[in-house]
């Protein structure tokens, strides 16, 4: 009786750390709440120097990118180039910078956690709002005081 017990315990132990997703996944929560994010589109790929931005301050635009950034983690390819950055900004002026990449074989969103990049992959519906947002982003103007 006891070898059985024993063969059984050993047995749904095996399963049950052989069934686990150890995959790495919910790495920035922080942005779920946040109220207002800035988009920036790079003129050129990787090149951040030029670049035009919109505003967003719709919660629903915001959760899009959070359940996106939140997925499981992937390994990326070594030919992604980033194409801009959101930031995210949250209480007390804290900030979170996701950077993205809409190429076809590319739709990723990337963050750097301590001291480390992660990769997500973007939705349809992430790109989708990337496309539209930065149809109404605007190049920043300088102010003279």
């Amino acid at each position: 009786m006891k070898k059985i017990l024993l063969a059984m315990v050993v047995t749904t132990g095996i399963v049950i750390t052989g069934c686990q997703d150890n995959s790495r996944r919910k790495l920035q929560p922080e942005i779920a709440a946040c109220d207002s994010a800035v988009v920036m589109y790079y003129h050129t790929p990787g090149n951040p120097r030029f670049f035009s931005m919109a505003k967003v301050y719709d919660k629903g635009i915001i959760s899009i990118f959070d359940e996106d950034v939140n997925k499981k983690v992937v390994t990326p390819k070594d030919t992604c180039t980033t194409e801009g950055k959101i930031y995210f900004y949250g209480q007390n002026g804290t900030v979170y910078v996701v950077y993205f990449s809409r190429l076809s074989d590319c739709l990723t969103l990337s963050f750097i956690k301590t001291g480390e990049k992660y990769f997500t992959v973007m939705s349809k519906s992430a790109k989708e709002q990337l496309d539209k947002l930065q149809q109404v982003a605007k190049e920043p103007v300088s102010q003279n005081y």
